[in-house]
C-alpha cells in the first residue's frame, strides 16, 4: 500500500493518506482491501501516527467504543 506522496510529487493536503487503486467494478470497490484503506484513511491522524500495532489496535478500539457507529455511513460522517 502506498501513500499519495509516493504516487505523485505534489505537496497536497492528502499526501499522507493511503492511495486507493482505480477500480471499474463494484466488486472491487466493496472488496476488503479497498474498504479497509477507505476506513483507515478516515481515522484521526493521532491514531494513524502510532508506532506499534499493539498501541494502534488499542486506540482504534477506544475510538470505536467512544464513537459507537452502526453503519459505515455513520463512520464516514464522524
Amino acid at each position: 500500500m502506498k501513500h499519495n506522496s509516493a504516487i505523485h510529487g505534489h505537496n497536497t493536503r492528502r499526501k499522507q493518506v493511503l492511495h486507493i487503486q482505480q477500480c471499474n467494478t463494484a466488486l472491487y470497490q466493496k472488496s476488503v482491501i479497498n474498504m479497509g484503506i477507505k476506513l483507515y484513511n478516515k481515522l484521526p491522524i493521532q491514531i494513524k501516527q502510532l508506532d506499534t500495532f499493539k498501541s494502534f489496535k488499542k486506540e482504534v478500539k477506544t475510538f470505536l467504543v467512544h464513537n459507537a457507529v452502526y453503519t459505515i455511513e455513520e463512520f464516514y460522517a464522524l
